[in-house]
């Protein structure tokens, strides 16, 4: 249906100016603008204005009366930032907004522009907001697949900004595309029509530019990814189109979206390309090793990533192209010409010069939720694994994804599974390259042993007592590059020294420490996240021996050597050490002055605050009440940082002009707060909560409702640790509120990046029901929390189970009566319990969990099954403080006395002991 609307001549030009005003460097006429566009904004017809100025701007007197033409293209693009950021702010405003002339006209945007990218750029992202805000809520309104016709009609007439609309479309939205959608036609399902048509498009000879027709390919590889079923119709078509422009075609951008295509089909479909695979592997080698453009190459090297890391491809299938595959990645895994240069013209000492601010990359926090103690706390982030391996997988401090770096990992996960035929296939290049004269050569070397380095720990470790002293004296190498990427090795190999080799550790460790002070700042970089390595790695109790003076002298040299840069990734290292020792009174003389005086000289908006505050956090919970006379300060100014980002963010949403704190500051100033409830325990509460001022506990509902997992997450941790370390009545006025937050992060965080805030929350749920009574709230959250653990129809991260299961036990230790009957009494459940509670470590937390089941069982009319009762025994036999609740465990013992006898022959001889305990 067309619109009627016809815009007011003045309210265009008003508009217009107050866009304009609105993004002045003058603070006041900024501020009076954007006062005024929240009166226009409450207007129905304010998205039609917006869009009539982004679309028509560049002909309307009104408009360019008053503006230059160099400052029409910034207004219009205002405009269509402005009408995006409207949208998506209040999905429901558009209810309220007029926004047919949005639907029929925003088309327009499109169409020529004199090149003017911007407009065409920000057209399709107000279209690609429509589909994401409006259509796919409202799949009856005919205008949607109007709109995706006139994109595809644009596109077959080579308009680029048609097809990345579509592109950006297909991303967000392309899973409702398979559901019905109402059209001038009748109903359609549109990912009919978009799919023929991106296969047109992809070999249409008439589609002159290539840009398009990568995008056609790259829409298709979203279709795949979402597993759509019409693409499961036409996939065989797709691979003949990709085959026939992967023999002929030569544009780069066309040959990368034929790698991520035969990428995602592996993901997917690997059954389609079994049949080809010879040919499709020799296809990326030639790429890999031929084509000048590295984003080409990568990708390439993407699918053998891809191929290599696949559950779906049987290790018999890669073994055969391991001698094709494994001498490129050795080739690529060398720095390319342009990097060479650089290094060889920058190899004199600079760590006496002061670091730019420009040349500090932003340091995320290391986001810990939280280390497994023995006393109950956190579980560890599900994104921690591997932690040290994951940001650098050749020990490159750069960030970026590059061939090098791909070609490393690729070499690193082959040699995981097929160990033997790697390292045959690459230790005569690298023995025969491991002294040679190129410098450049040498450090590829050392690059793959570090590499391959889980392989050789494996299957090769008798060559390790040679290989390791050898790595050691590549420390003293002229080269820094090569000292770098030696660190990096050698941490590689530091959990075979620990387990079982601690002979090597004073002897590699030292000369580690030793580096700490090289003269460049680049190898006292990977100096440091190697030492940081070993300290995550080694037993707290061997650090303490051998260790611990030495690395607090070591640091002590450091804070005062290292500039800028290095000092963050310092923290992050002290801050390890911290998490493993108590710190005692020499370490709060040493480490302490070097923080508390770098935090006194740091801004509040400063970004390097970010790793202080989480260092200090895991030292403030080391030293425990030794830090209590510094407590004060340091609470009020982490609690000011993060009153201000909170009410940024409030403000925001009214004012879009205000730049709100980066999450970075709201999460580690949190972490910080939490660092203090930890290590000062109940002594906090008078810092926290003055004359039981509970606002502290408003701002975390505010952090509660924040998008960014990250900030909930660390919310939730410091939830739990004022539950467990305060007078629980602080919470009488919140309380409904927490819970009601807990339940949503349950229930809506389906994201796999979420997982951990989801673990926090459950985590939080079980501290509450142990400390405070439930019984409002029980039937809400035991239906909530079980609806997740017995659900069928979605993947369920363990670490989730797990801490559901505790979470259960511990709700039950008060009111078991809620789980013994319905859907958690089944047998099969009662086992899925067991399953998931017997891979927690912490005695605390399974002693809690084990108390509440054991009283659900107790009262429950269910009985449970040999098998289950035996994983039951098994689990109260180990890591669990029965003689706690032993009148429960011996009223369970009874009644399954019976069972019991008809399954001791299979009993281990933990589980009988346990028996015999309370048989006596």
């Amino acid at each position: 249906m067309a619109s009627n609307w016809v815009p007011d001549e003045t309210s265009v030009s008003q508009l217009s100016l107050l866009l304009k005003n609105s993004m002045s460097p003058i603070q006041r006429d900024r501020e009076t603008a954007m006062d005024a566009l929240k009166t226009f904004q409450s207007q129905p017809e304010f998205l039609n204005y917006l869009c009539y100025i982004l679309i028509e701007g560049a002909s309307v007197p009104a408009i360019t009366s008053q503006f230059q033409p160099h400052e029409l293209s910034a207004l219009r693009g205002t405009a269509g930032l402005l009408l995006k950021n409207t949208m998506l702010q209040n999905e429901h405003g558009l209810l309220k907004h007029d926004i047919q002339y949005v639907k029929t006209n925003i088309i327009h945007g499109l169409y020529a522009n004199n090149g003017e990218r911007l407009i065409s750029n920000s057209t399709g992202i107000v279209i690609t907001t429509l589909f994401a805000t409006h259509y796919r809520q409202d799949r009856s309104d005919v205008t949607g697949v109007a709109m995706l016709s006139q994109l595809i009609e644009l596109t077959a007439n080579n308009n680029l900004g048609a097809i990345k609309a579509l592109s950006k479309i297909m991303e967000d939205n392309g899973q409702f595309f398979q559901l019905e959608w109402q059209s001038d036609n009748g109903v359609v399902k549109p990912i009919e029509f978009l799919i023929d048509n991106f296969l047109k498009f992809m070999v249409d000879p008439t589609i002159t530019n290539p840009e398009i027709r990568a995008e056609s390919i790259n829409c298709i590889n979203f279709a795949i990814g979402f597993q759509l079923q019409y693409i499961v119709v036409k996939i065989d078509e797709y691979l003949v189109n990709i085959f026939k422009l992967a023999e002929h075609e030569s544009n780069d951008l066309i040959r990368a979206q034929i790698c991520v295509a035969f990428t995602t089909i592996l993901e997917f479909r690997p059954d389609k390309l079994t049949d080809n695979l010879t040919g499709i592997v020799q296809f990326m080698l030639h790429l890999i090793t031929s084509v000048k453009e590295e984003t080409v190459a990568l990708e390439a090297c993407e699918f053998l990533y891809g191929f290599a890391t696949s559950p779906n491809i049987p290790k018999h299938i890669l073994q055969p192209y391991v001698k094709d595959i494994v001498p490129v990645l050795l080739t690529k895994m060398v720095f390319d010409e342009d990097s060479i240069l650089v290094y060889e013209a920058h190899n004199e000492d600079d760590a006496f010069l002061e670091d730019k601010d420009e040349d500090i990359k932003p340091m995320a926090p290391r986001i810990v939720k939280k280390k497994t103690n023995n006393d109950g706390s956190k579980t560890a982030n599900a994104d921690d694994e591997d932690d040290e391996d994951d940001d650098d997988d050749d020990g490159d401090v750069d960030s970026r994804w590059t061939l090098r770096k791909c070609a490393a990992a690729t070499l690193d996960v082959m040699t995981n599974i097929l160990p033997r035929d790697v390292i045959e296939i690459a230790f005569p290049y690298l023995r025969d390259h491991l002294t040679s004269e190129q410098w450049f050569i040498r450090e590829a070397t050392i690059l793959a042993l570090g590499a391959m380095s889980e392989g050789i720990m494996k299957f090769f470790n008798d060559q390790l007592p040679s290989l390791i002293p050898f790595l050691v004296e590549q420390l003293k190498d002229q080269w820094a590059p090569v000292r770098k990427i030696t660190c990096w090795t050698l941490s590689r190999f530091a959990t075979w020294i620990l387990q079982d080799h601690t002979e090597f550790l004073i002897p590699v460790l030292e000369p580690i420490i030793n580096t700490l002070l090289d003269k460049r700042k680049d190898v006292q970089e990977a100096a440091i996240s190697s030492v940081a390595v070993f300290i995550e790695n080694c037993d707290s109790e061997l650090i303490e021996t051998l260790l611990y003076s030495e690395l607090l002298n070591s640091f002590d040299k450091c804070f005062q050597y290292y500039k800028k840069k290095n000092l963050i990734i310092l923290y992050d290292a002290v801050g390890r050490f911290a998490e493993k020792v108590d710190f005692d009174d020499a370490a709060m003389q040493i480490v302490l002055p070097h923080l508390i005086n770098k935090w006194a000289t740091l801004q509040d908006n400063d970004k390097e605050i970010w790793p202080l505050l989480e260092c200090l956090s895991c030292v403030v919970s080391s030293l425990g009440e030794k830090f209590l006379p510094m407590a004060p300060d340091v609470y009020s100014r982490a609690y000011r940082i993060l009153c201000h980002c909170v009410e940024m963010e409030t403000k925001s949403h009214e004012d879009p002009s205000i730049v709100v704190p980066e999450k970075d500051f709201t999460i580690t100033s949190i972490d910080l707060i939490d660092g203090l409830v930890q290590g000062l325990g109940p002594q906090c509460q008078p810092l926290l909560f003055p004359n039981n001022d509970n606002t502290l506990l408003r701002i975390m509902l505010e952090c509660l409702n924040d998008p960014i997992h990250e900030v909930r997450q660390s919310t939730f941790a410091l939830l739990g640790d004022i539950v467990t370390f305060c007078n629980t009545q602080l919470l009488a006025g919140t309380l409904s509120q927490f819970l009601k937050y807990i339940g949503t992060e349950i229930m809506h965080n389906d994201d796999f990046d979420g997982v951990p805030s989801v673990i926090n929350a459950v985590w939080s749920l079980g501290l509450i029901a142990e400390r405070i009574d439930l019984s409002a709230y029980m039937i809400d959250m035991s239906r909530i929390l079980l609806d997740l653990f017995i659900t069928t129809m979605q993947f369920v991260d363990v670490a989730i189970l797990e801490n559901i299961a505790i979470t259960i036990g511990r709700m039950s230790i008060t009111h078991p009566e809620v789980f013994s009957s319905g859907e958690f009494a089944q047998d099969s459940v009662w086992s899925k319990w067991a399953d998931c509670m017997s891979t927690v470590e912490s005695y605390e937390e399974k002693s809690s969990g084990y108390m509440g089941f054991i009283k659900i069982v107790n009262i429950s009319q269910l009985t449970m099954s040999d098998k289950t009762l035996h994983k039951v025994i098994s689990g109260l036999s180990i890591n669990v403080e029965a003689e706690v609740f032993s009148q429960d465990v011996l009223a369970f013992l009874m009644r399954y006395s019976n069972q019991i006898q008809n399954i001791s022959s299979s009993l281990s001889p933990d589980e009988i002991s346990f028996l015999q305990k309370f048989s006596n």
